[in-house]
């Protein structure tokens, strides 16, 4: 076992899991190397194997097989169930660390169903093997175990509770490529389904971004996460591989979604400080799998958020009243009217919005306001002017002044 593996796991904590996994399944079960080669072995080879690497196929192209099979089992981020070259099928789960593939569990050979000629067959024509050959694999084929495809799909469930836990760290590297994987599989699922209409999107899907901004704000994370992967769909659909474009656009929905986070009650100094490490992450990013999967956190995020739990009656007040502050901020908003709207006295809403939100009701309205009006600088080019009206300050200086203390820069320097 190589240096590397050690540090994960004990070759001995590893060769008792490996042969318990053996005995119970009734299966061979292999350790191999990060080159596809045999480290540990428990239940024997079966003569099929024996007679079709010694006729047909070396061990060591027998290990490309088993090394292409576990690398894709790392990309998925779990068990890989795929058929060898010698029509036998086997499960294969990567041993992941630092982003490094050192080891691969093999389990098999095995069938999923009885054997006939038909298996011998495909091999037959591939390699011109002689008859004699083709009727000793095929009663070779015979002490091949059978075993179900429910029952494969659980041995690899099951690989994946035992292996897992010797991971450490990496079990988070394998999560985030599995979800990678099954959000993009839905995206194509998408993509190809507007491809089968006689039109395809050929207009940026607004009506879909207002459904998303709905369901973030009102904390519904699996439609949000399913209109999400539709949005995308159409997006690639209607910029192409424009990466630019993409992100562009990434941009301005991550900001979006931000502001109606808040809107759906999200405390506003951590959606602020999320917006702030989401925009910095998307403008590194230059492939739209990297972008797609990037958004889909920050809706997981922004949605979490906004349903955070309030502790009581108090802590709901205060949600009731960033919801209002959220849809009004454009107005002279004092704190004796929102208290009010929350039939709250003055006093009391004060200090039980500091002790909620963590900032002060003042301080909280400057970011709202703050917030959109950085959108209306980087979107359109209204004058200063305007803008500060717009977001609520009667007037351009004390709007560049709480801009400028919020931002570090001023109004005209962030546009």
């Amino acid at each position: 076992m190589s240096n590397a593996l050690e540090s994960l796991v004990s070759p001995e904590e590893l060769n008792e899991v490996l042969g318990v996994l053996s005995a119970c399944m009734s299966l061979p079960v292999s350790l191999l190397d990060g080159n596809g080669f045999v480290l540990q072995a428990h239940g024997g080879t079966p003569a099929y194997c024996r007679r079709f690497q010694l006729e047909v196929l070396s061990e060591s192209e027998c290990a490309k097989t088993h090394l292409a099979a576990g690398r894709r089992a790392y990309e998925l981020g779990e068990s890989y169930i795929f058929t060898c070259a010698a029509q036998l099928n086997h499960i294969a789960f990567p041993l992941v660390s630092h982003d490094v593939l050192l080891g691969i569990i093999l389990i098999g050979p095995f069938l999923m169903d009885a054997p006939d000629s038909t298996l011998i067959r495909e091999p037959t024509e591939r390699y011109s093997l002689r008859p004699s050959l083709c009727l000793e694999l095929y009663d070779d084929l015979q002490s091949i175990p059978v075993v179900s495809p429910d029952k494969v799909n659980q041995i690899g469930k099951l690989a994946r509770y035992l292996f897992l836990p010797l991971l450490g760290g990496d079990r988070l590297h394998m999560e985030e490529n599995k979800n990678r994987l099954y959000q993009q599989s839905r995206i194509n699922e998408t993509i190809q389904m507007y491809k089968g209409r006689t039109e395809n999107p050929n207009t940026y899907p607004y009506e879909k971004e207002r459904a998303l901004l709905v369901k973030v704000k009102t904390g519904d994370m699996q439609s949000a996460k399913a209109i999400l992967n539709d949005l995308l769909a159409d997006v690639l659909l209607t910029d192409g591989q424009d990466i630019e474009v993409i992100k562009s656009r990434s941009l301005e929905l991550a900001t979006l979604l931000s502001r109606v986070a808040i809107e759906g009650g999200a405390p506003a100094n951590r959606i602020y400080n999320l917006n702030h490490q989401f925009l910095s992450e998307l403008r590194q990013l230059d492939h739209f799998d990297e972008l797609c999967f990037a958004l889909q956190e920050i809706v997981e995020s922004f949605v979490s958020s906004v349903s955070l739990p309030m502790s009581d009656a108090g802590g709901a007040s205060v949600r009731e009243a960033v919801r209002f502050m959220a849809l009004h901020y454009s107005e002279p908003l004092t704190l004796a009217a929102v208290a009010k709207k929350v039939s709250l006295s003055p006093t009391y809403f004060s200090a039980l919005f500091t002790k909620t939100m963590g900032l002060s009701y003042q301080e909280y309205l400057a970011r709202i306001r703050i917030e959109e009006a950085k959108l209306l600088l980087a979107a359109t080019r209204y004058p200063l002017s305007h803008i500060a009206v717009s977001v609520g300050y009667s007037d351009q200086s004390s709007f560049s002044k709480a801009f400028k203390r919020l931002t570090g820069l001023t109004p005209n320097k962030y546009r």
